[in-house]
């Protein structure tokens, strides 16, 4: 059993553990093999691959995940806050990892999730992307955001993690 309280949950465990399959399955991407899952209403999953739509660019790809939460939003001023302004009209096949990366974790700012689970958000990131990261994650633990992230990158995280988990050998255990 695991619950997300309002707060930062840290999730480690070695490549291979399953560490994306447990997050896919809370997210309600994969069927559990057995129990139960309550997902609630308002959720955000960022896998570790950037989930953008292709051929579209960062830009109308925030604006279609707002539009699919039915929110509006100033697209310009979220791009620039992830750095991403001088890109933010191409599309995305024409962009590095790492912005793909910052594209897809914008949506972290939509603010209208009550849970957000984040697979590995620091790879591709080079050392701004991490800065901007680590401030979308202190905004939305200020929001009293449920924040479950998956990551090897977590000395710098543990002191603000509320719990911590590590999942090996098919179980899940708190550290």
């Amino acid at each position: 059993s695991l619950e997300l309280p309002p707060g930062l949950t840290l999730l480690r465990g070695p490549n291979g553990s399953g560490k994306t399959t447990l997050l896919r399955a809370m997210a309600g991407l994969v069927p559990l093999a057995r129990g139960r899952r309550h997902t609630p209403s308002s959720l955000l999953y960022v896998g570790h691959r950037p989930m953008l739509l292709r051929g579209l660019s960062p830009r109308a790809n925030l604006a279609f995940f707002a539009s699919f939460r039915g929110r509006t939003i100033d697209t310009n001023e979220v791009l620039r806050r992830w750095g991403l302004q001088d890109v933010a009209g191409l599309p995305v096949e024409r962009l590095s990892a790492g912005q793909r990366k910052r594209a897809s974790l914008a949506r972290i700012d939509l603010e209208t999730e009550n849970v957000v689970l984040l697979d590995e958000p620091f790879a591709d990131l080079d050392s701004d992307g991490v800065v901007l990261l680590r401030a979308a994650l202190m905004s939305a633990l200020a929001r009293d955001q449920s924040v479950l992230l998956a990551t090897h990158f977590h000395e710098e995280l543990d002191r603000d993690a509320k719990q911590r988990f590590v999942l090996g050998d098919g179980e899940l255990r708190a550290i």
